[in-house]
């Protein structure tokens, strides 16, 4: 399979494809975590668009350094906000802390965290869309793992459709706000129906969430 994925990639890129790199990191299945980063490493030198995690981009720079980063406090918060909920983390990597990571051929580089915020990084730009905190409405109709594939299918799906999102800012982040709309919906829905949010359902959420300046 290894060697049959990178000849698909090498065509894909001779006949101008782009390759999506969702990393997906699952610790537990792999020797070692040396063994780990090379694996990562050959797929990502590849890669023109990436997703990955926050979890998952202080693995590849530096967990101990980044430890810090998750006791950052916002600037107003309720007196009682460390005692009622852990904190989430607000901080935007800068480009000189992703940079040991960046490589030419990158065209997009996004950070997520569930419908909470999508971080994205370009060579011209970089900067952040905030969604909301996932919502528990019963025991089972949160599921993060779903509303995470939903956010990256809506991501994809916006690019292929949007291809300006590459070099204009404003219509990346109206458009990564579409996709965290596809991940609040798949939250509600993914117990009861099975398969990603309609665009119409979709794109209807999203001019509830946000005000129509940010459509």
């Amino acid at each position: 399979m290894h060697s049959a994925l990178f000849r698909a990639i090498q065509l894909s890129k001779k006949y101008g494809g782009l390759i999506f790199f969702d990393l997906n990191l699952p610790l537990p299945l792999w020797r070692s975590r040396d063994e780990t980063r090379k694996a990562i490493q050959e797929a990502w030198n590849q890669a023109n668009i990436i997703e990955l995690t926050k979890q998952e981009l202080e693995f590849l720079l530096d967990e101990d350094y980044y430890e810090r980063k998750r006791e950052y406090k916002p600037q107003y918060y309720a007196e009682s906000y460390q005692q009622t909920r852990k904190q989430r983390n607000h901080y935007h990597y800068t480009r000189e802390e992703i940079a040991p990571l960046w490589h030419d051929n990158i065209k997009i580089l996004f950070v997520t965290d569930g419908t909470f915020r999508i971080h994205y990084y370009t060579p011209s730009f970089d900067g952040a869309v905030i969604g909301t905190e996932d919502v528990l409405l019963t025991p089972f109709t949160c599921d993060r793992t779903g509303s995470g594939d939903a956010v990256v299918a809506g991501i994809m799906r916006k690019l292929t459709t949007h291809p300006e999102m590459y070099e204009n800012q404003d219509i990346l982040e109206r458009q990564l706000r579409f996709a965290i709309a596809a991940g609040i919906i798949s939250q509600w829905t993914i117990g009861a129906v099975r398969g990603f949010p309609t665009e119409s359902a979709t794109q209807n959420l999203k001019e509830q969430v946000y005000v129509p300046s940010m459509w």
